[in-house]
């Protein structure tokens, strides 16, 4: 069977562990070279060793996503390495958990830049590019905390209802060029994070609450990014994709 994406070049933020590690190493799988973009530079280093096992196009870049030019230098690395970029798969982000009433602005401003501004940074770098090659396809992590709220996590939802908003609009923008913009709604997932600020009790409650009865897994979110990715969902724009084992049925 032919790999659904090579010959193809992707860009993974976040990519050093979780869901971002996942995603990076199913688009290897699926043919796709990866840059592996993150802040922990040594994470993205040994994902760029798991994907040689895969597929062997791997390239890893330390990168702040909140950074402009360390975005655009990431870009153009992946330029050079490659030649060209087809899909931008946005998932770095941050969720420290504090009140309201509590919440340092510089703690705000963190999680806005990395989670929403981020986000922008990365698909206005990979654009010009996108436009000049007619193709191409930008995927945004969200979350179901961006439609329901989050509990002590204000700064974190309000970022993920930021991310479907933008990709609502930067679908229009780009459908000209036949460039799809996509978000993918994960909903809790067993990853490092919610394992920061959730006891192992506490997971079980929460999955006891979803239909499908367990919460999700970083591979679960690869099939649905993958299939964005792909020719398959050449018709698919602007839309949210929700991943949750229908904890939120939208």
């Amino acid at each position: 069977m032919v790999p659904q994406l090579e010959g193809r070049v992707a860009i993974v933020t976040g990519a050093a562990q979780g869901i971002g590690r996942a995603l990076a190493l199913g688009l290897g799988r699926e043919g796709a070279a990866v840059v592996l973009a993150d802040v922990d530079g040594d994470g993205a280093r040994r994902v760029q060793d798991e994907l040689a096992e895969v597929s062997g196009r791997g390239l890893a870049v330390p990168t702040d996503v909140a950074d402009e030019d360390a975005v655009q230098a990431m870009v153009q690395r992946c330029l050079d390495a490659f030649g060209r970029v087809d899909v931008l798969v946005n998932d770095a982000g941050i969720f420290p958990t504090s009140p309201v009433e509590t919440m340092a602005e510089e703690e705000w401003d963190r999680v806005v830049g990395v989670n929403l501004v981020g986000t922008f940074l990365c698909s206005r770098a990979v654009v010009p590019t996108l436009i000049a090659q007619h193709s191409g396809r930008i995927i945004s992590l969200t979350s179901g905390r961006g439609l329901e709220g989050a509990e002590n996590g204000a700064h974190y939802a309000a970022t993920k209802a930021g991310i479907i908003g933008f990709t609502k609009s930067l679908a229009l923008e780009l459908a000209p060029y036949g460039i799809t913009v996509n978000a993918l709604c994960a909903g809790i997932t067993d990853t490092a994070q919610p394992r920061g600020h959730l006891t192992e009790e506490e997971l079980y409650t929460r999955a006891a609450t979803i239909p499908l009865g367990r919460i999700g897994q970083p591979e679960d979110l690869v099939g649905p990014t993958v299939y964005l990715a792909s020719d398959a969902a050449r018709f698919v724009t602007g839309q949210t994709v929700i991943v949750n084992g229908g904890a939120i049925r939208w």
